[in-house]
């Protein structure tokens, strides 16, 4: 669920608010009828609604849990590149493979530390 909320932000904030199972596969490499499934999963568990045949879109819920999620994930590529000279890319697919395992403690830490208002993508760090 995590992955698919974080596709569902980038899609929100690219103006898409609602986002499709087509969408969602191509994004995350996953098969039509699994992110179908998710989708619908993520409904039934309160963070959106599921419109058949239109997709998915975020509620309040939902787009809380996906802030948070994206906050970690772009203070986590801040740090990589401001502390080791990634690459904005480098540092996204890496911060990809972290920013669901890492404490929200230690992401705070670098926070508090580094200050960060906005990601080397360029995009808002959410509050």
């Amino acid at each position: 669920m995590y992955r698919y909320l974080k596709e569902i932000y980038r899609a929100y904030e690219d103006g898409i608010p609602l986002v499709g199972p087509t969408q969602i596969s191509k994004a995350l490499n996953v098969s039509k009828s699994t992110a179908h499934h998710m989708l619908k999963n993520m409904a039934s568990m309160g963070y959106g609604i599921y419109m058949e045949r239109k997709g998915f879109m975020l509620n309040e819920k939902g787009m809380e849990m996906a802030r948070k999620i994206m906050r970690k994930h772009r203070i986590i590529e801040s740090f990589l590149v401001s502390t080791f000279s990634m690459s904005a890319c480098q540092a996204c697919e890496e911060a990809g493979r972290i920013d669901g395992c890492i404490g929200d403690e230690i992401v705070e830490m670098m926070e508090k530390r580094f200050n960060y208002t906005t990601c080397p993508c360029g995009k808002e760090i959410p509050k």
